[in-house]
C-alpha cells in the first residue's frame, strides 16, 4: 500500500513540475525572451532525456558457457519461478533455468535472473547477487538473492533499503 501511495506521490509531483515548468517559459518568454525561454527549454529536456547507466533492472547470472553452449549442456531444459516479493502493487520474482543431463538424468542449474514487475512509479529494484545451490541428486535448489530498493521522489533518492531473500525451490520437470 506504502508503493501505491509513494508512486501516486511521485505522479502528482511530475504533473505539477511540468506546469510550473510550463508558466515559467511563459514568464521567461514575456520577460527576457523568445531566445531565452528556447534556451531554457532545451536544458531542461537535458536533465529529464539524461540515461543513468548504473540502474540494473534486472540481474542476471549465466551458468552455461556463452562461447558453445552445446558443449556446456545437452539435454531438456525446465524454467521454474519463485516469487520472492508479492505486494499490492509490484511483484519480485527469480527465475531459474534447470537441465536435465541426458546421461544421468540429473538436474542443474543453467541461469537465473530477478526482475521486478506492476506498478513501480518510485521505487525502483536493483538485484545485487543471485546465488543458487543445489546438492547433486536432490530435487530442489536453495536461493539466496540480495538486493536494494530505491525509494525516489522525482528521481532523487530518498531512501535505499536493503532486502535478502532465502529459500527453496522444487526442481521438477
Amino acid at each position: 500500500m506504502l508503493e501505491l501511495i509513494w508512486g501516486i506521490l511521485n505522479i502528482i509531483l511530475l504533473i505539477y513540475f511540468i506546469i510550473v515548468c510550463l508558466k515559467s517559459v511563459k514568464l521567461i518568454k514575456e520577460k527576457i525572451g523568445v531566445l531565452a525561454s528556447f534556451v531554457f527549454v532545451i536544458g531542461l529536456l537535458s536533465f529529464v532525456s539524461k540515461s543513468d547507466e548504473k540502474k540494473v533492472a534486472n540481474k542476471n547470472i549465466e551458468i552455461l558457457n556463452q562461447s558453445n553452449p552445446r558443449k556446456a549442456f545437452d539435454g531438456n531444459s525446465y524454467s521454474r519461478f519463485a516469487t520472492l516479493e508479492d505486494n499490492l502493487t509490484s511483484k519480485i520474482e527469480l527465475r531459474i533455468l534447470c537441465g536435465e543431463k541426458k546421461s544421468d538424468k540429473e538436474l542443474i542449474i543453467l541461469d537465473a535472473n530477478c526482475n521486478r514487475t506492476g506498478f513501480i512509479s518510485g521505487t525502483y529494484w536493483n538485484a545485487l547477487n543471485i546465488d543458487i545451490d543445489k546438492e547433486k541428486g536432490k530435487n530442489y535448489c536453495r536461493y539466496n538473492v540480495s538486493g536494494i530498493k530505491e525509494w525516489k521522489i522525482l528521481g532523487i533518492t530518498i531512501f535505499s533499503e536493503a532486502n535478502d531473500f532465502t529459500g527453496n525451490v522444487l526442481l521438477k520437470k
